[in-house]
């Protein structure tokens, strides 16, 4: 068998898709060839044979369940049966008009009937909202995927990130849970076991160590199958009748794409080792269109363990304590320190003309023993093991000279970033400043816990709050002092091949490529740069992948 390239339908066929159809040999055939095994392909998977067909699952890494088993298994859907069932109305133009303001803030027009966004995104939006509820609805029925309110932290829904904004008119009560064995709200292991129990089950199989790395296709561009390599070098035909469901994540692990395509400077996260943007590969190939290369779902690292581990097993999702800020190179605060891990990220994306450089591409979360108390993330309680990636010192002056020393020895891997000569001044100014917000529990600068995503994470259980606003301490006078450097990086990418609403992928010109679907991290997002609520990810990830397996079924 041998690659061709050759011009095919306006498109340039290149060497990750077999076009000598005729003469392919496959080895194994089923009605749907489903590549990954996270969120968006269990759900392809899932539909699929619940519609009647033969299903295999191809997985590139060693274990099931992709980035998915590593989160918290949450999925965000609009209008969702628990909703329904506890009366919160989420009408469907007020749950689009949030969903468009946050996705595509520069685009958004609240008179237009797309609210100013593209057809296409206004249309995959509608199609979360119509379908997200049934989905996992019918996932439950079905007896693939059980699920329960969101009751973190005691009987209250966490509410949307931005369930400030006044487009949002249904702000608690989207994010769902998966169920763990006991019934009681579980994680993303939770979610993965049920589905890969679910699939096999009804005859299903999957397939580990084994990487998609061609597609087949006709004369005509249709997909007829895939190629895959196992773990021993040797190549498989896969014949599939009805279509290909890429749910393979996205590009996070691939450097040279990180620096190719996203915006800001991403050193890793949290995406599994092998989400190295292979579909990106194939779909060019394949004359498919690109869309939302330039965003991600966005997480601070802890700079020391992105550096030593590039998938790292857990990000900086909060931020603990209140006698806590964070600052950069200048000393000065950057964002809202309390707001969610996607739009604290965007804080790092700040270009300076002037200097010209990212001043706040690296930042710096400073805290004193008090906030200990607080524990929270990347914070430990006092008396417990304080992690060698926390600077501490008993000055301010000595921590800055801490902080730039790590810089320094860092500098063959980051490059050139150094604090600014003033920082010191910068911060003992942010200081003072910030004592005086906590003294009247007003943050002028970043509003600092007036939101309600700031105020869902409490300052601590049992503990002791003082002043009027529980987010906001002042800083000691006198150390210790402890520093954290974070860096920016993602929970995965989110762009990738467009689709439309039956998730078939689209080529250049809006044209579906017969037989070929996509869902989840792998496929241009209609979220665009928003992160809507816990869950945001998965929510759209298990609708288009259950959608992209329902269809593939139903081709004759």
């Amino acid at each position: 068998m041998k690659a061709a390239t050759m011009a095919t339908a306006g498109a340039v066929i290149g060497a990750s898709v077999v076009t000598d159809a005729n003469a392919q040999a496959w080895n194994e055939e089923y009605d749907v060839v489903v590549v990954g095994s996270g969120g968006a392909a269990l759900a392809a998977a899932a539909a699929a044979v619940h519609g009647g067909a033969s299903v295999k699952v191809l997985e590139k890494a060693e274990l099931v369940g992709g980035t998915t088993i590593k989160s918290g298994g949450v999925y965000w859907i609009p209008n969702n049966p628990f909703m329904v069932a506890d009366g919160i109305a989420d009408p469907k133009e007020d749950a689009l008009r949030y969903m468009a303001r946050c996705a595509f803030p520069h685009l958004y027009r609240p008179d237009s009937p797309t609210f100013g966004m593209t057809d296409r995104n206004h249309r995959l939006m509608e199609v979360l909202y119509d379908r997200g509820s049934t989905v996992i609805q019918t996932l439950s029925d079905i007896g693939a995927l059980k699920s329960v309110r969101y009751p973190t932290y005691g009987a209250t829904p966490i509410p949307d990130y931005y369930a400030n904004l006044p487009e949002n008119k249904a702000p608690l009560g989207r994010s769902v849970h998966p169920t763990d064995a006991k019934g009681e709200p579980g994680y993303g292991s939770d979610l993965v076991g049920q589905l890969q129990t679910f699939i096999e089950g009804h005859g299903a199989t999957i397939a580990l160590e084994t990487a998609v790395i061609k597609v087949v296709v006709d004369e005509n561009r249709k997909v007829l199958g895939v190629v895959a390599r196992t773990f021993d070098g040797k190549e498989l035909s896969i014949r599939a009748r009805k279509g290909v469901i890429f749910g393979s994540g996205g590009f996070t692990q691939n450097p040279d794409m990180r620096e190719t395509y996203l915006r800001i400077p991403v050193l890793g996260g949290c995406a599994v080792p092998t989400n190295q943007g292979d579909f990106v590969k194939i779909a060019i190939d394949l004359g498919a269109q690109l869309g939302n290369m330039n965003e991600a779902w966005l997480q601070q690292e802890v700079l020391d363990e992105v550096l030593e581990f590039n998938s790292v097993p857990f990000g900086v999702f909060f931020l603990g304590g209140d006698s806590m800020v964070m600052v950069n190179k200048f000393g000065r605060r950057t964002c809202n320190e309390k707001t969610t891990y996607n739009e604290r990220t965007r804080s790092h994306l700040v270009w300076d003309p002037a200097r010209g450089e990212y001043v706040n591409r690296l930042q710096f979360m400073i805290f004193d023993e008090h906030a200990r108390g607080f524990g929270g993330v990347m914070i430990p309680p006092p008396g417990e093991f304080v992690p060698p990636y926390i600077i501490t010192a008993d000055t301010l002056e000595e921590l800055a000279k801490k902080i730039d020393e790590k810089l320094a020895s860092y500098e063959d891997r980051i490059g050139h970033f150094r604090l600014d000569d003033h920082f010191l001044d910068g911060l003992k100014e942010t200081i003072e400043r910030f004592k005086g917000f906590a003294e009247t529990g007003k943050d002028t600068d970043f509003l600092r816990g007036e939101a309600p995503i700031d105020r869902y994470f409490a300052p601590a259980q049992g503990f002791e709050v003082k002043g009027p606003n529980p987010w906001l301490h002042p800083l000691s006078d006198k150390g210790p002092y402890y520093a954290i450097v974070l860096a920016a990086g993602t929970l995965d990418t989110k762009g990738g091949a467009v689709y439309d609403e039956h998730s078939r992928v689209l080529d250049t010109r809006d044209q579906p490529i017969e037989g070929l679907y996509v869902a989840g991290n792998a496929g241009a997002s209609p979220s665009g740069q928003s992160y809507w609520g816990a869950g945001g990810t998965l929510g759209l990830a298990i609708t288009f992948g259950f959608i992209a397996g329902e269809h593939a079924a139903q081709r004759s």
